[in-house]
């Protein structure tokens, strides 16, 4: 990534809208899904949230979704030119989810297996960036003022990337806090020639785990990891027809842009 693509990309990713707001204990669970010049939803409580760029935007869309039940995140963000602008154009999205979980095992001490996948592109050329966070362990009273210490984040590369990591379950009851977030931006520069860019991971954030036999687990929400993973049909139409949308008037101005000539 440039200098100037790494400008506009941090630019993007301070901006407050997607930021959080210091907690004064650790939350016992919650999801949260939010867009730049979008919408926001969810917070401590939540089971789920869903966000997405309102239509009228014309040369920008964002999209988010959190799940606790099937422990998912999904987030993507598209970016074309605009013409006759002098500023860049760029949206950003992110989607997080954290629970309380208890384990009780009441057979030997055992290890639980954990795992998040990720899966999706980035436009080449550097305006486009994506990122997660992720976080297993004690909970911490001040762990959303201290994100940054306790969950860095880990910027993504088109394909899938997997992060493994096992999980000692002492006998009787444990606690563990669960915390993870996918965040995607990109710019589109007001030059000439300048492409469409985007962050599409909209495919999915997964968190799985396999447990010792004889472990039971409960959770602060009652609903970590209850459901299978399976998209909603009408998020993925959602963000399907925004993206549509941006490819539409790019193709619309190409075929302006010819005719003047």
């Amino acid at each position: 990534m440039n200098k100037t693509s790494m400008t506009l990309a941090l630019a993007l990713a301070s901006a407050t809208l997607l930021t959080f707001t210091a907690q004064a204990a650790t939350p016992n669970y919650g999801s949260y899904a939010g867009t730049t010049g979008g919408t926001r939803s969810g917070g401590e409580g939540s089971f789920s949230a869903m966000a997405n760029t309102p239509s009228y935007y014309k040369y920008s869309y964002a999209w988010g979704m959190a799940g606790l039940g099937d422990g998912t995140l999904h987030a993507a963000s598209s970016a074309t030119p605009c013409p006759g602008c002098r500023a860049k154009t760029g949206a950003e999205s992110v989607a997080r989810f954290w629970d309380t979980v208890t384990f009780q095992n009441g057979q030997n001490l055992g290890l639980a297996n954990l795992s998040v996948s990720i899966d999706g592109t980035l436009t080449p050329g550097g305006n486009a960036l994506a990122w997660t966070r992720f976080y297993v362990g004690d909970p911490k009273a001040d762990f959303f003022d201290r994100l940054n210490d306790y969950a860095p984040a880990v910027q993504l590369k088109s394909g899938t990337t997997v992060f493994g990591d096992e999980l000692a379950i002492p006998l009787g009851n444990s606690k563990v806090f669960i915390f993870a977030e996918l965040y995607t931006s990109a710019v589109a520069l007001p030059y000439a020639g300048s492409p469409n860019t985007s962050a599409d991971f909209g495919n999915t954030l997964h968190f799985n785990w396999t447990l010792p036999d004889g472990v039971m687990t409960s959770s602060a929400s009652g609903q970590f990891m209850t459901a299978a993973a399976v998209p909603e049909p009408s998020s993925w139409m959602m963000a399907c027809a925004g993206l549509l949308v941006l490819g539409w008037l790019q193709r619309r101005r190409a075929g302006r842009s010819r005719d003047r000539g």
